[in-house]
């Protein structure tokens, strides 16, 4: 790559893009001989990298005419060919070349294209704040999400043709193909050894746009999250279904990750995780894990989990349980004597239950419903509190245990119940998001306004006092 070019010169600055180009090559009697367009794939001040499937003479010199978003002309230049590798086999060709000739004006304004187009210096500002999230949105700076409150870079607007090019440059071609097929896509990207992003791409009004979710480097400890006790009880398990929910944004993948990474170091298990994207990257320690992409390893959750039932699991992490087929196979992976870690968008327990279960036609309903009482262990919902410090969020949770009376309101379809149940099942460990929510308050962790705006049981006792 470029990098490889100019390691003698490591002070150059240098970025992913996607720019057009033309070339010129002359011929052993001085002849233009005109090539195809190509797609630079990275850019500096001093050269560039290109593919092509011609393969071009090593040291020889090429015209070339750069078409540079924003600047109304294209860029000519002179440009020596400094290496040469093999993409794909005989049939298409790396090219990285030196500029030779270049007016400064021109020289200059590709140096201002470059601050403007890295993408991995967006993302290095959006980690050194603090930013859980980083939004590309057309017509608008780069935003970034920092505890809880948006606010935007001190950074010029993104046009559409800046934005598409800056979101092309971290993605594949195969993954470009797949996008415009689609208009969605979702993948992991690492900027650096230490730099991890979960990317959403999208369109809006016809315009191609992104949000990065940053992704610790190291795995968090359940404790460290502070998530109760309980949900290391519940990594302990050997057979039945654990739901992780909450809405999004609340870190549900996280506590999945770490429910496996505890797994990883306190047992000899095999555990398969269905992911999309995939986001932490998981060492083998103790267990073996094998991490399965939805839409890179595997067509869908469904597919992957009728598959996983013939690898020998002894834990399967189901990233999404978001259709009929996928719900059904992990119920029955769970009441034949598989431990199955999901997850679930809800916004609280009952509405978990209710959302899982509305994938199925009424007909169906008690069916599943007697299913999931048989083989459910446990629920953890969460919700990520802003710290009154205004030092990050904190998690404020409600533990489900599923003992006899809470299987038999799931049974009966009688969910109003489960909070009652939950309200008197402190000795089992079970507490109501209300609870979680007032101790934190007590604790002086969130403010009174924080702790009204998330529990309306905690704005109604204070109104009675």
């Amino acid at each position: 790559m470029i990098d490889d070019i100019f390691k003698e010169k490591r002070g150059v600055k240098r970025i992913r893009c996607r720019i057009s180009l033309k070339q010129e090559k002359k011929d052993f009697q001085a002849k233009p001989i005109a090539l195809k367009e190509a797609i630079a794939k990275n850019i500096s001040s001093q050269g560039l990298f290109f593919e092509t499937d011609k393969k071009l003479p090593l040291g020889s010199e090429i015209r070339m005419q750069l078409v540079m978003p924003g600047l109304g002309r294209d860029i000519n230049v002179s440009a020596k060919i400094v290496r040469i590798e093999e993409v794909e086999l005989d049939t298409k060709f790396g090219v990285g070349v030196i500029f030779v000739n270049i007016s400064a004006e021109d020289k200059q304004y590709i140096v201002q294209h470059i601050e403007q187009m890295d993408i991995v210096r967006l993302l290095d500002i959006a980690r050194e704040k603090g930013a859980s999230d980083l939004h590309l949105t057309c017509e608008y700076p780069p935003a970034v999400r920092v505890n809880g409150e948006i606010s935007t870079m001190d950074m010029v607007k993104l046009n559409a043709e800046d934005l598409r090019r800056i979101v092309y440059s971290i993605m594949t071609e195969s993954q470009i193909t797949q996008f415009e097929k689609d208009k969605e896509l979702d993948f992991g990207f690492s900027s650096g050894p230490a730099s991890r992003f979960r990317v959403n791409i999208h369109q809006q009004r016809g315009s191609v746009e992104a949000t990065f979710r940053l992704i610790a480097s190291r795995i968090p400890s359940i404790p460290n999250l502070g998530l109760p006790a309980v949900v290391e009880t519940f990594a302990g398990l050997t057979e039945g279904i654990v739901i992780v929910a909450g809405p999004t944004g609340s870190g549900k993948t996280t506590t999945l990750t770490s429910m496996v990474d505890t797994i990883n170091k306190q047992r000899e298990a095999v555990v398969i995780c269905l992911e999309r994207p995939i986001e932490y990257l998981h060492q083998n320690i103790k267990s073996i894990i094998k991490q399965r992409e939805i839409g890179v390893d595997t067509n869908s959750f469904s597919a992957a989990l009728k598959s996983t039932m013939r690898q020998d699991p002894d834990v399967i992490m189901v990233g999404e349980m978001d259709d009929p087929e996928t719900v059904k196979t992990a119920i029955t992976a769970a009441e034949t004597g598989y431990l199955v870690l999901t997850s679930l968008h809800a916004p609280n327990t009952t509405q978990a239950i209710d959302r899982l279960v509305s994938n199925f036609p009424v007909e169906y309903k008690k069916n599943i419903l007697s299913q999931l009482s048989r083989c459910l262990k446990g629920i953890v919902m969460q919700l990520l509190l802003p710290r009154k410090d205004g030092k990050g969020r904190v998690v404020a949770t409600e533990v489900v245990i599923a003992n006899e009376a809470i299987r038999r309101v799931i049974r009966d379809d009688d969910m109003t119940q489960m909070i009652n149940i939950i309200r008197t099942g402190a000795t089992q460990k079970m507490h109501s998001m209300e609870d979680s929510i007032r101790k934190l308050y007590e604790n002086d962790i969130i403010s009174k306004e924080t702790a009204e705006t998330f529990s309306a049981e905690f704005k109604k006792s204070l109104t009675l006092e």
